[in-house]
């Protein structure tokens, strides 16, 4: 009996060790899986910090770009504005106003016998080619006819900005004459004091070119009254050129410069009216 006892309280110290070492053992267990847990989580949270870090360094970074993309957007918008500007200002600066035509009907006698002489048409027009008045004949002794006029140029910034009143170079025609010609013998075709033809063509001319007409010497020779003006030159001008018989000439103003002939091409059919 006393034998069996003993081997019961054996077997419970035992059982009582035994689970005294599996809950000692149990704890271990989780309280390394805790530690492990909580390392883990440290560890995460130390990842996710210097992750929050690049990302609000790389937010700074994408806001400086793009602080950096607009303001390279709006220099390039004022660029293109300027480029525009300039690109329209050279437009106007280079722009060729349509005012005469000269169409040379025939020539008889020759250069070698002295008494060539040529006949021909002219009409001052507008810058389509329509004539603002009913059309001249005219003969010159020789083939080189000269057409003297006054011409007054305005400041270029004034041209360059389409200013209503001195955007363009203005012209009044004051003859016609051949190269063997006195010019005072020539053809009278614009009289000075008079309305010149081109304004004719839907107005008049305003008062700054009536008072510049009126006083077109004192302004070509003062030049502070000419800039009050905004006048960068007025001179008298008379382009030439050597005349063929079938073939026209178109007389051009340049707004920034002086009168052109040029020859046209192809020959209009003279049947139809001018375009």
């Amino acid at each position: 009996m006393l034998k069996t006892l003993d081997s019961v309280n054996t077997l419970l110290r035992s059982l009582v060790s035994l689970a005294v070492l599996t809950l000692a053992g149990a704890g271990a267990w989780f309280g390394y899986q805790f530690f492990d847990e909580k390392t883990a989580h440290q560890q995460a949270q130390a990842r996710l910090a210097e992750k929050e870090v690049e990302l609000e360094k790389l937010t700074v970074d994408v806001h400086k770009k793009a602080a950096q993309i607009s303001t390279l957007e709006n220099d390039l918008a004022v660029k293109t504005r300027e480029n525009q500007r300039l690109a329209e200002a050279v437009k106007l600066l280079k722009t060729d106003h349509r005012i005469g035509q000269i169409s040379v009907l025939s020539q008889h006698g020759s250069a070698a016998a002295g008494d060539l002489t040529t006949t021909f048409e002219f009409v001052e027009v507008n810058d389509q080619g329509q004539p603002l008045e009913k059309s001249r004949v005219f003969t010159i002794p020789g083939d080189v006819v000269y057409i003297d006029a006054w011409v007054v140029k305005f400041a270029d910034d004034y041209v360059e900005r389409g200013d209503p009143l001195r955007g363009t170079a203005i012209c009044l025609f004051r003859r016609l004459f051949g190269e063997s010609q006195a010019p005072t013998h020539g053809a009278v075709l614009d009289p000075v004091g008079t309305e010149p033809t081109a304004y004719r063509n839907g107005g008049k001319p305003s008062a700054l070119e009536q008072e510049i007409w009126s006083r077109f010497w004192e302004y070509a020779n003062n030049s502070q009254l000419a800039r009050k003006a905004g006048v960068r030159a007025a001179h008298g001008d008379a382009p030439s050129i050597k005349m063929v018989v079938g073939k026209q000439y178109r007389v051009l103003l340049r707004s920034s410069d002086g009168l052109t002939i040029v020859p046209q091409e192809p020959v209009p059919d003279r049947s139809k009216p001018a375009l």
